[in-house]
């Protein structure tokens, strides 16, 4: 028995709510920005834990359901590839590479480690998380009606035991002389320029470009769903919306910068989205029954490590190139952007938020093939 019953809807909407907008108070703090999404995911899992929030609700099935593909065009009509290519420059390469360590991470770890029956399907969606993000893994899981299942709940535990001293090795990393001087020789060079960073700027936000925003997420993924029934293939809603939100921001950027909010609306509604995956978290599951994954991620984490810095070197890219690169696709453009501005490398932080960007217009993709192939 919880102190929210299941059926509370309004009650359990208007504490996720609470908890998103603390989480995002938190990343307009420097020092603490990059852990506003941790906080979002943790909280309502401390709340289930406490018998506060329930684990399973009626409002949850509208939030996975309804806001996860609604916010994915949102999140994607500033992915204007031909923009991404031109302005993330050598961080895009570094991506790149990220991306492709990953992959391969998830292939080398997948022999060694046992994830049950569908492990091809569980390891499509760890990996689309980390080259994009949480959104990305909802977005797999939902595709592959897996967002119900309770070890969803197991393996976003999982991934965080191992994902947040991951985030702290990566912040801590060029406080480490031997280590730093391991991972990337090349010196730092242009990624301190004042003024040169920055977010993805937007003009006023008006209720006329929420509107035209929310309606366009919603005619895109409309015909998303309808293509995917016409094909007979649920997986195909996801790259349908994934492909719609991309052509859209690429062949019509200017109709696309017009849009503004489009992308605090979509993060409203995926952060909604992460809460939800929060209140399934169980840390004492994870620990007893989550030991395949978290030796999984480590895996995969550890590979992608050592195949970034191999890479870095070929390409003579350095430390803080690969440090924001990995930071975009293991974790998120947010704690990518923080961590490059809380380094001092200002040159950084737009490359941080367009690969991050970049990385959520290809993670669906990866994600959902690896899923259906291995």
């Amino acid at each position: 028995m919880t102190l929210l019953a299941p059926t509370d809807s309004m009650a359990v909407l208007a504490l996720v709510l609470v908890i998103v907008a603390l989480g995002m108070a938190m990343e307009n703090r420097p020092r603490i920005g990059q852990f506003g999404v941790l906080f979002i995911i943790l909280f309502p899992a401390l709340l289930s834990a406490l018998d506060i929030l329930p684990r399973a609700a009626t409002v949850y099935g509208i939030v996975v359901q309804d806001f996860v593909p609604l916010s994915l065009p949102m999140l994607l009509f500033q992915a204007d590839l031909r923009r991404i290519w031109r302005e993330s420059g050598r961080v895009i390469i570094a991506f790149l590479g990220a991306a492709l360590a990953t992959v391969i991470g998830a292939l080398i770890a997948l022999p060694l480690v046992n994830l049950g029956a569908e492990e091809g399907v569980w390891v499509g969606i760890l990996t689309a998380g980390f080259i994009g993000g949480s959104a990305n893994a909802g977005s797999v899981a939902v595709a592959m009606n897996k967002a119900s299942d309770p070890m969803m709940g197991v393996a976003v535990a999982s991934v965080f035991a191992v994902a947040v001293p991951f985030l702290a090795l990566l912040l801590s990393l060029p406080n480490m002389p031997r280590l730093w001087r391991l991972f990337s020789p090349q010196p730092l060079e242009h990624v301190t320029l004042p003024g040169a960073g920055g977010g993805v700027s937007s003009r006023g936000i008006t209720s006329l470009s929420l509107a035209s925003s929310l309606a366009l997420s919603a005619v895109i993924v409309a015909v998303s769903d309808i293509t995917a029934q016409w094909l007979d293939y649920g997986p195909a809603k996801f790259l349908m919306i994934t492909l719609l939100s991309v052509l859209f921001a690429t062949l019509l950027p200017r109709q696309a910068a017009r849009l503004t909010g489009h992308y605090e609306l979509g993060q409203i509604l995926i952060y909604c989205f992460f809460a939800v995956i929060g209140v399934q978290i169980n840390f004492v599951l994870a620990m007893t029954e989550g030991a395949e994954i978290m030796l999984f991620t480590a895996i995969l984490l550890t590979v992608h490590l050592v195949l970034l810095s191999v890479f870095g070197r070929l390409l003579k890219l350095n430390g803080a190139e690969l440090a924001v690169a990995s930071n975009a696709c293991i974790l998120s453009p947010p704690t990518a952007a923080a961590m490059a501005v809380a380094r001092g490398w200002h040159a950084l932080v737009t490359p941080a938020i367009l690969c991050g960007v970049f990385g959520y217009a290809i993670a669906n993709l990866v994600g959902i093939t690896l899923a259906e192939f291995l």
